[in-house]
C-alpha cells in the first residue's frame, strides 16, 4: 500500500509494519487501537514507527484508514472490527426508524461457485533478479502465489485474477515503478522478490475453468465472472485460520489487466 503525506511518498506492507515494531511496546490506548500479532497499539503510534514520521504530520483517522487496508484487526475502546474502523451507524440506525423485517422480500440469491486450482510450477529468479514464471497459457483466469509457512507457521497467499494469465505474469515481472496503474503489481512484484532473494519459495497455481449454481460453466472472458470466483477464493482463504491472504480488499480486481 502507497501513499503520499506532505509530498512525501510511503510505500507499507503488513510485514514491514511487523518489522518495525520490533523492540518497541505499545504505549497507553487512548481510543483507537490497532492488533499486530495479538498485542493492541494505538494507531497513531504504529504509523509513527513504521513510516518514521512525526505524529503531527498526520491525523487518527488517516492512521486507521491506512492500517485498515492493511488488513489488521482494529477498533476503539473494547470494540474490534476485521475491516478497520469502528462501524458508524446512519441517522435513520441511531433513531431506530428503520425495520428490516418489515420490507417485501422480492427473490433469493443462492450463488456456489467452485474450480481446482492446478499446479503451474514455481516462481524463481532469473540472473537479472526477476521473477521468471512458469510457461502459461494467453487465456483469462484466476492465478495463486503460495508463499509457503512464515516463521510463525503461517501459510501466506495471494489471489488474483486475469483477461490473460500470461500477460499478467509479463506485468508482474516488469512492474518497476510506483505509477497508480502498476500499485498492485508492484507491491506483489516486491513481495516476490525479497520472498526469493532470502531462500524462499513460491508455487505458482492457475484456474482456467470455474462452475457455478448447478455446474454452468462460468465465461471466464468476463471480468464480473473473474471476480466473482477471485472474491469467493480469497474470502475463503482469509476465513481459514493458520492462512495469511496479501490481497487487500479495495485492491481486489483493480489491477487485473
Amino acid at each position: 500500500m502507497q501513499f503520499t503525506l506532505d509530498g512525501e511518498s510511503f510505500e507499507l506492507t503488513p510485514t514491514l509494519v511487523r518489522g518495525r515494531l520490533a523492540g518497541h511496546v505499545p504505549e497507553e490506548i487512548r481510543e483507537y487501537w490497532v492488533e499486530v500479532d495479538g498485542v493492541r497499539w494505538p494507531v497513531k503510534q504504529v504509523i509513527s514507527l513504521a513510516t518514521g514520521a512525526k505524529r503531527s504530520r498526520f491525523q487518527s483517522h488517516d492512521s486507521r484508514r491506512w492500517l485498515q487496508n492493511l488488513g489488521f484487526l482494529m477498533g476503539a475502546g473494547s470494540s474490534a472490527t476485521e475491516s478497520g474502523s469502528v462501524p458508524r451507524l446512519t441517522g435513520a440506525s441511531r433513531r431506530g426508524s428503520f425495520d428490516e423485517s418489515q420490507l417485501k422480500e422480492l427473490e433469493a440469491l443462492d450463488v456456489r461457485v467452485a474450480f481446482s486450482w492446478l499446479s503451474a510450477g514455481p516462481i524463481t529468479l532469473d540472473e537479472a533478479g526477476l521473477p521468471r514464471f512458469p510457461g502459461l497459457p494467453r487465456v483469462p483466469g484466476l492465478y495463486r502465489y503460495d508463499f509457503g509457512v512464515d516463521d510463525d507457521g503461517i501459510r501466506v497467499l495471494y489471489i488474483g485474477e486475469s483477461a490473460e494469465l500470461a500477460r499478467r505474469a509479463s506485468n508482474y515481472r516488469n512492474a518497476k515503478t510506483d505509477r497508480p496503474r502498476q500499485r498492485t503489481s508492484r507491491r506483489i512484484h516486491k513481495e516476490i522478490v525479497g520472498h526469493l532473494e532470502t531462500g524462499g519459495s513460491i508455487e505458482f497455481a492457475i484456474a482456467t475453468s470455474v462452475r457455478w449454481g448447478d455446474d454452468v460453466e462460468l465465461d471466464l472472458r468476463l471480468k464480473s465472472a473473474r471476480r466473482l470466483a477471485e472474491n469467493a477464493a480469497v474470502l475463503l482463504a482469509q476465513s481459514q485460520s493458520g492462512i495469511r491472504v496479501l490481497n487487500i480488499d479495495a485492491e481486489l480486481g483493480e489491477d487485473s489487466e
